[in-house]
Formats: structure tokens, C-alpha cells, sequence
């Protein structure tokens, strides 16, 4: 998806969210919330979550991989703090070590990129997006998607 998106495809009010999933289910409904809203995904600030899946999978896709391209120390720095944080989310936790217990998923994540992301089991890009994304937070319908898609990274990009 391009970078020059400006806004949402329609949607009835029979659309339920769904995760994210480039190639797999990267990200949770818990992990994405309405700006405003409780945070535990149940986009009460807008009275529901109502994008199209594909649109936010494609755009925070391209989001994780511009930020792995451009900042070589991005998963590194991602990792450490991570590793850092006390207020981790017991059940991330968990799922984040279970995950981690299998050495090919995390040779895959180390190695992650635009060439190999297609080529990757959906758990590898499932702790990939653990690693490097703290939470999707939604603004209002009528705001372009740029603007509508606040990505709450583990880090902060590296200022130039």
C-alpha cells in the first residue's frame, strides 16, 4: 500500500473488526484501540473499532518494515526495551516466551525485512510485531488513514 493513502474504504455497520494479519494475525484486537478509549481494545471512545482489516494490516505493515529498513538498530533497541519494561502485560509475557521458545521463529524475526516478511510463519511475524509495536491506537472515520492510524512503537523513531 502506498504511503499516500488519504482515507478508508466505506464500511457498513455489520463490519466487525478483525486482527491484522500479513501473514498471520500479527496483532490482536487488544492491541488496537479507539484514541481515547479504555485501551484494552474495545474502541469504546467511537462505539466500536470499524476498519477495514486489510487497509490497517497493509499500512502497519509497511509502517514495521519502513522503520526495519531505515533504523538498523530498530529491533535491537526494540528488544531492549522490551527486555526493560516492568509493566509488560502478564498474558504478553507469556506469549511472547512461548513464542520465543522456538529458535527458527526467532532466527526468522532477527532476519525480518521487506525480502523475507512474505516468507515467514505467522508466529514469526506475530513476535516480530510484539517485538516492535506497543499498541494501534484508531482516531475518528473521517481522518485520513496516516492520520487515523497511531502506531505506538516500543521505541521512538530515530530523530536525523
Amino acid at each position: 500500500m502506498s504511503s499516500s493513502a488519504s482515507g478508508l474504504p466505506a464500511s457498513d455497520d455489520s463490519a466487525q473488526p478483525s486482527p491484522l494479519s500479513p501473514t498471520g494475525t500479527p496483532l490482536s484486537l487488544e492491541d488496537i484501540s479507539a484514541v481515547g478509549g479504555c485501551g484494552d481494545g474495545c474502541g469504546c471512545a467511537g462505539g466500536g473499532i470499524d476498519i477495514d482489516a486489510e487497509v490497517l494490516d497493509a499500512f502497519v505493515t509497511e509502517r514495521v518494515l519502513r522503520r526495519l529498513e531505515t533504523e538498523p538498530a530498530f529491533l535491537a533497541r526494540s528488544l531492549a526495551a522490551l527486555a526493560a519494561a516492568d509493566d509488560i502485560d502478564a498474558e504478553l509475557a507469556e506469549e511472547i516466551e512461548e513464542l520465543e521458545s522456538d529458535p527458527v521463529l526467532l532466527l526468522d524475526v532477527l532476519g525480518a525485512g521487506r525480502e523475507t516478511l512474505a516468507e515467514m510463519e505467522s508466529d514469526a511475524v506475530v513476535l516480530l510485531f510484539r517485538y516492535v509495536i506497543d499498541h494501534v491506537a484508531l482516531g475518528p472515520d473521517e481522518l485520513p488513514l496516516e492520520e487515523r492510524v497511531q502506531i505506538e512503537w516500543r521505541v521512538p523513531p530515530v530523530q536525523r
